[in-house]
Formats: C-alpha cells, structure tokens, sequence
C-alpha cells in the first residue's frame, strides 16, 4: 500500500485578486488569502514576485506567510490604513498558535514617510498619543501574545518606528533575518517584552535604536551568531523593569559602529535580573562599551510621585570580550546627537547608597579605550542621580578611563586588561562603595603621572592578586575613605610601580597587607 503523504494548502495572494504593482492597495486581497487560509485549517500564504502596497495585517492561527525571493509587501504612507485597533502596525497578530513568517523576500514600512515630532517618541495608545494623530508612527510587526512565533530568512526594512515588536509571546524562533531601521527615529530592531523560550540566531540587524531590547520580563532568551551596528544598544535590558529577567544567554556576536553602549542592563523599577551571560563578543568603535544600573526612577506615561523599589541586578558574567571603544557617538544627521557623556566613556557598574549590583564577573575581557581624559576629569565627584532615567552616559565624564564601580558587591575581575590609544590621565579602575572585590591575573595601563592604577574608595574585602602594569606607574593601589578595610594584595608583578599601595587620610595603616 502506497503511503499518502499530506502538504499544507497553498493561497497565492493573486488568486485573491492582489495585484503587486506598488500602486494600488493590497491589504484586502492579503486579508482574504490569511482568512481562507486559517478557515481551512492552515497553510501558506504565498506571495509571488510583486511590489505589494498594504496597510495592516492580521496574522491568524496556522498560517505562515512565505515571500518570494523579489516579493516585497510595502506598508503604505498613510496612517489611516493602520486601524488603531491593530496598534498601528504593518503585520499584526494577537492570541494566535503556529504562525510563521518566511522566505527571502523584503517587507518595508516606507517608514520615512510618517512624521517624527519633537518628542521622538512612538504612540502605541490612545492614551499615549497626543491630540493630533500627526506623529504616530506605525510599527513594521507587532505579534502579541502567541504561541510558536517564526521569523526565517526575510529582510525586515524601514519602519516608521519599531520593527520587530514581538510582546508577551512563548516559544519565539527568528533565524538568518536581515533588519535594516534607519528610516526615522525609535528605530528599534527587536524588541522583546515579556517573552519566554526565544531563540534567535544569525541575523544582521543595523538600526538607529536598540537592536536588541527585552522590556519587562524575559525568561529563557537566547541570541547567538548576530552582526550589529545601531545607534543606541546592541543589547538593551530594561529599563522597563517590572518582571523578571531570567536566563538570557548572548553569545558569538559582533557589534560593530554602535554609539549607545555596546550593552546595557538597567534595573531601575522594582523587578529581577540575573542569571545572565554575555560571550564571545567583539565590540569594534562601540561608546561605553558596558553599562550596568541599579537604581530607580520617576518617569514613563504617568508621572510617579516616588520612585519604584529598588530591585534586583545579579549574577551576570561577561567573558571572552573583545572590544575597541570610540571616543564619541557618532550618529546619523537624522538620528539624535550625541549626549555630552558619550565622550570619553568608559564601562561602568553603579547601583545607589543601600543597593548593590551583585555578584558580576569579567572573564577574558579585553578592552582598548581611545584616551582623551584629563587629570581633571579624575577628580570628578560623580552625582547619585537615584531616581534619573538610566542611561550609560547620565553620570558624565567618569574619573576612570576604563571601569568606573560604585555600589557593588562581588566584582570578580580575571584576566583582563584595559589599555588606550592615546594620552589618558584618568586611571583604569575606579572602585567606590564595593564589597568582596577580586582582581587577578589582570594588566592595566596607565600615564606615570597618574597618582594610581586603582584607586579603592570606602571598599571592604579587597583581593588583588597576580596583576601587574603595563606602563611604569608611580602608585598601583591608591586607598582612601574610613570605611576601607580588608584589602590583600598578593603575587602582583610590580616592577613598573614605584610604590605597591598608598593610603590616603582617615585610612587605617591595617587596613591593607600585601605578601
């Protein structure tokens, strides 16, 4: 007996009367093809070579839609073919199983055809938006609250805002995607709001926002084998900061002309963040290039009388890090300049008085800086800011070149080493308000001017031990505040300093032993 071997129906989009000429709008005879095609149980909507003009779609259960290699969906220049219902997006789908977007064609917002107001913001509600609808700017997909999410092989191009909004989804899988948003501003490319189970891996996302954004909560996130270059984050965790964020592994990437901050972790509204891995990361003329953030903070829609309490940011591992750092942002004419912080960063780890980031290791890290830092800006006194919007720049200048910590418990530093391209009279290391400190196997350069290579404020329970310099130093520890206490140093190479440590007023002659 022969085997009968079933295939999903296909609904070609010309047999329900689509024309894909670019000219006239599409969206109804898309519509017919997606409603037959979950009426009848599921399949795929296919679309042949075409230029398809088109306002919102409704993806519905069971059906993928497969783009030929020169079909184009197109999302029309006005705003009134995206209902406010759907969210004002191209493609939409909301409580739906099984659906699937794929093929090697391109699906384009015509983004910069919708107008960017002052405020830069993108409207997803009614309540959100201003008077006049003048400034919304439709999202190229939004899928909310789905099962078995696909994204394969297209090109997802020039949004008007957002592109890749995927909310409250299980089970997402976005493989070999080509994302271009460049269009307008808020061009994000994926953002990620209360997802668990996602996987997304080899795709190429170049955007003026952050490319990678998890708001929220997340849960069981993976993303491996991406090349990025955007204007703000490659990698954005929070603010938006309610839930928990659990189980994020980032792997085998790299980040190339990104002036945001390679990556950023901002716990500032009450919720959980941990467990969570970077590696194997090339970052090349990237600002920051790593912002961590504890903190709170006053705004979003509805102005807070009182900040959120302060969470939880812990247990975090950066290893196998090679990265190359700008000496500014530099953004495209349309995109927002640069913030006078963004000049001379440096990676920094801050919580506020009472609430420590935890338990973060560096491994295998190697981080180049471009200089520029004056001894001046090594005496900056740095402002709490506990309640301002977190951004890796707000502190401006820092009066360390290289790390910058400050509220924060169980820093493990090995091998890494920090060095510049040019003059730089701000040292690498700064640590203020730390407990349980530990450096080893470290190199770190610094101008014989400086007055240390680290500089150790009011820390307890320092261990630093086989490091060395890698440029003659005067001082290579520099002690100060009363509450320092319980600081080792061992087995460091220290034959380009002059001096092992010095302890600066207040500070106890026992409060550090070195063997």
């Amino acid at each position: 007996m022969s085997q009968i071997i079933s295939s999903p129906a296909i609904f070609n989009i010309k047999d329900f009367g689509a024309k894909g000429n670019g000219e006239i709008l599409d969206t109804r005879s898309i519509q017919n093809a997606i409603d037959e095609c979950h009426h009848q149980g599921g399949g795929t909507v296919y679309f042949p070579a075409g230029t398809y003009l088109s306002g919102t779609i409704v993806l519905k259960d069971n059906v993928s839609l497969h783009l030929a290699a020169q079909a184009r969906i197109l999302g029309s220049p006005s705003l009134e073919d995206y209902p406010q219902e759907y969210g004002y997006c191209l493609l939409y789908a909301k409580d739906a199983r099984n659906i699937r977007l794929a093929g090697e064609g391109i699906i384009d917002g015509q983004g910069a055809a919708f107008h960017c107001g002052a405020e830069g913001f993108n409207f997803e509600d009614e309540e959100a938006a201003p008077s006049t609808q003048s400034y919304i700017r439709p999202m190229l997909i939004h899928i909310k609250d789905c099962r078995n999410v696909s994204l394969h092989g297209l090109t997802l191009q020039h949004a008007a805002s957002w592109c890749c909004h995927i909310e409250g989804c299980k089970e997402v899988h976005i493989d070999h995607v080509h994302l271009f948003n460049r269009a307008n501003q808020n061009n994000d490319g994926f953002d990620l709001t209360r997802c668990e189970d996602v996987m997304i891996a080899n795709c190429h996302v170049d955007c003026g926002d952050d490319a990678f954004a998890l708001k929220e909560g997340g849960i069981r996130i993976v993303i491996t084998n991406c090349l990025i270059s955007t204007r703000w984050a490659a990698f954005r965790i929070g603010p938006e900061a309610t839930g928990i964020f659990r189980d994020i592994a980032v792997s085998n990437c790299v980040v190339y002309d990104t002036y945001g901050s390679g990556i950023k972790i901002q716990e500032v509204e009450g919720g959980i963040m941990e467990d969570i891995l970077f590696d194997n990361i090339i970052m090349d003329n990237v600002t920051g290039p790593i912002s961590l953030r504890l903190g709170g903070y006053l705004g979003w829609k509805k102005e807070r009388k009182e900040s959120l309490p302060i969470g939880t940011l812990r247990n975090i591992r950066f290893s196998n890090i090679r990265a190359r750092v700008a000496d500014n942002a530099y953004p495209l004419p349309h995109e927002v300049p640069p913030f006078p912080g963004e000049k001379k960063s440096c990676l920094n780890i801050t919580g506020v008085p009472g609430y420590y980031v935890e338990n973060v290791t560096f491994s295998g890290v190697h981080i180049t800086y471009p200089g520029g830092g004056t001894a001046e800006d090594a005496e900056v006194t740095v402002p709490e800011l506990r309640d301002h919007y977190p951004e890796y720049h707000m502190f401006g200048t820092l009066p360390a070149y290289g790390m910058y910590i400050r509220h924060a418990k169980g820093i493990v530093l090995e091998d890494v080493r920090l060095d510049y391209e040019n003059t730089e009279l701000r040292p690498p290391v700064v640590c203020d308000d730390v407990l349980d400190f530990e450096m080893s196997n470290s190199r770190l350069m610094g101008d014989e001017s400086l007055k240390s290579l680290i500089r150790l404020v009011n820390v307890r329970g320092v261990f630093i031990h086989d490091c060395r310099p890698l440029k003659p130093a005067a001082v290579f520890v520099q002690v100060e505040g009363s509450e320092s206490e319980n600081i080792l140093l061992s087995g460091n190479d220290l034959r380009l300093a002059q001096t092992a440590y010095r302890l600066g007023n207040g500070v106890n002659s026992h409060t550090i032993t070195e063997k």
